[in-house]
């Protein structure tokens, strides 16, 4: 009887260690729930206020950079998706998409979830007492893309800021959908990436005949 005890024991901890970590929105924004979480704690999947569900592995579609011109101007950037991993970093160190990543694919690799920052007037407060936000990290789709474009890794810092804002497109397709691309657009885009390798174009021509390519019907 001893002997079934200590097995149950130390299974059960073995078989919760091995469930999926999933969060939606409202247990983000439950101060109580949130305080759980340490910063940078991955997640498996993130159910969105809408209803979108986010899970490792999928596709995602990189919308178009906040602009309030008429016109994108050549340095315009991305406001929630940053260059690299940039996990546990600060503002400083952020490194901004450039705006003509739009319409680009992406797989999510990672997410994680970090406590946002008081901004009231209050001396002392417990980073634990603020709600969730959930960040993604991604690389290029690896359909053939990514070997042409720079910038393979990215970070979207808010998922939910990046979704309402139109930076990352609400149109959530699974990597299985996305195997579908355009077979000459990708011929030209490597034609593309190898004269940008061999040094004849520089690289505000690659990124604006690259645009060109991706725009066409």
């Amino acid at each position: 009887m001893k002997r079934n005890i200590i097995i149950l024991i130390f299974f059960i901890p073995l078989f919760t260690l091995a469930q999926k970590k999933s969060l939606t929105y409202n247990q983000t924004q439950d101060i109580k729930f949130a305080k759980k979480y340490k910063n940078n704690t991955a997640i498996d999947s993130y159910t969105t206020k809408d209803g979108l569900i986010i899970s490792v592995g999928d596709t995602l579609v990189i919308g178009n950079a906040i602009n309030k011109k008429k016109k994108y101007l050549f340095d315009d950037v991305f406001s929630h998706i940053v260059i690299g991993k940039v996990k546990g970093t600060t503002n400083q160190e952020y490194r901004y998409l450039p705006h003509n990543y739009s319409g680009n694919k992406v797989i999510v690799k990672s997410l994680f979830v970090t406590h946002e920052k008081f901004t009231g007037y209050k001396l002392w407060v417990n980073k634990k007492d603020m709600p969730l936000y959930v960040s993604v990290f991604v690389r290029e789709f690896q359909g053939g893309f990514s070997e042409v474009f720079s910038h393979s890794r990215k970070t979207i810092l808010d998922i939910e800021e990046a979704l309402s804002s139109g930076e990352v497109a609400n149109d959530h397709r699974s990597n299985q959908s996305a195997v579908n691309f355009d077979e000459k657009k990708y011929e030209l885009l490597l034609k593309l990436g190898n004269l940008k390798e061999s040094g004849v174009l520089t690289e505000e021509e690659f990124q604006e005949e690259k645009k060109k390519i991706l725009e066409r019907e």
